[in-house]
């Protein structure tokens, strides 16, 4: 009688809160968002964590191999960590942002040149009116002229100069990140001890060991995708720069950092910095740019066949069809970052719900090959 009591009550107070969050949804909203900026800070200190302590742990193991290092070995390893983290940083701000601006001028001034002339060519032979035409080199005289690539940049100052204070508050943000960061990978051993005291103080064991299996998965997952990931990146950016250098293709360097970085991102990313560094290229040279993707793709086809099952093996175990949903959905509610982080989210929803089946399946005694 108490049992059900309790059950009833339970449901009557369950079915008037989502009642009266369904009827005051902009104001509850407003309360999460604002909830969550006040913890941006956190939220993206916790995020970097958990990526960086995936190869944060494969250092403290290397570390305790050598016995007079091994009292040091969380601050070596954080230090190590955090080294590689700002190199790779300083890497694309070193090589890819001049390139980028660089080539975007040399590819306005090739446009302005080429453009008219096959237009021209296009109208002697019949091809293109000359109406057409004329409204084709307006509309590039509009955008790439230099009046309007100075209006472009006029207003972008202006827009920075406008947004002073937005800009020092995320570089403040960003400062109390790393911060957290900081004291997130220095304690992990003791925040997780305090997770488990509350879940059990909480919740049933029945109800803890199911959240600790999830949380499993999701770590082994993770664990395993981004350590691949970060694998594959050294190791086909570094063959892309390499075999760049030696057939004299230009913007080898930004093309192996742009590789290493995209190759986050399944199928699509490789792909992208083919494309993009092809495109660089082809500013100098069409015939190298076209070399550039033949070579890509032999790369490509020696390091996913080859090299990477030898180094890597298998990595998060999804199949291509949802590897794909995933990069797409992720990449439509969360742009880049949500294509890296979705797969391995797939991954873990693929696990458990095909574990979870084959349960079901074995209990009914069904035998499905």
């Amino acid at each position: 009688m108490r049992t059900s009591l309790r059950e009833k009550i339970f449901l009557i107070t369950f079915a008037a809160l989502v009642l009266l969050a369904v009827l005051n949804y902009d104001g509850i909203w407003g309360i999460v968002v604002t909830i969550l900026g006040s913890m941006n800070s956190l939220l993206i200190g916790a995020v970097l964590a958990f990526v960086l302590n995936v190869p944060m742990k494969k250092l403290e193991g290397l570390i305790d191999r050598v016995s007079f290092l091994r009292k040091a070995q969380r601050p070596l390893a954080i230090i190590g960590v955090l080294i590689v983290f700002f190199l790779v940083v300083t890497g694309l701000v070193v090589f890819i942002f001049p390139t980028l601006s660089s080539t975007i001028s040399q590819l306005v001034s090739v446009t302005n040149e080429a453009v008219p002339k096959m237009i021209s060519t296009l109208q002697d032979n019949g091809f293109l009116s000359t109406r057409l035409g004329m409204k084709i080199n307006d509309y590039l005289t509009k955008f790439t002229g230099w009046s309007s690539v100075s209006n472009y940049v006029t207003k972008f100052l202006a827009g920075l100069a406008s947004n002073v204070t937005g800009i020092v508050s995320n570089v403040a943000s960003l400062i109390m990140a790393f911060f957290f960061t900081l004291a997130i990978l220095s304690s992990k051993e003791h925040l997780q001890a305090m997770s488990l005291k509350l879940l059990y103080a909480f919740f049933p064991r029945k109800v803890v060991r199911k959240v600790l299996y999830v949380g499993e998965v999701v770590i082994d997952t993770y664990d395993k995708f981004l350590m691949s990931q970060i694998v594959e990146a050294c190791i086909i950016g570094t063959l892309v720069f390499v075999v760049y250098s030696i057939f004299g293709i230009p913007y080898s360097a930004m093309a192996g950092i742009l590789t290493g970085v995209l190759s986050f991102v399944p199928y699509i990313g490789p792909l992208a910095a083919c494309l993009i560094s092809a495109l660089f290229v082809a500013v100098q040279d069409p015939l190298l740019a076209l070399l550039s993707i033949v070579l890509f793709q032999i790369i490509q086809l020696l390091e996913g066949n080859v090299i990477y099952p030898r180094v890597v093996g298998q990595s998060v175990g999804l199949p291509t069809l949802f590897t794909l949903a995933a990069a797409l959905i992720g990449g439509n509610l969360f742009g880049l970052l949500g294509m890296v982080f979705f797969t391995p989210i797939f991954a873990v929803i693929y696990r458990l719900i095909r574990e979870w089946t084959n349960l079901r399946l074995r209990k009914k005694k069904i035998h499905i090959q």
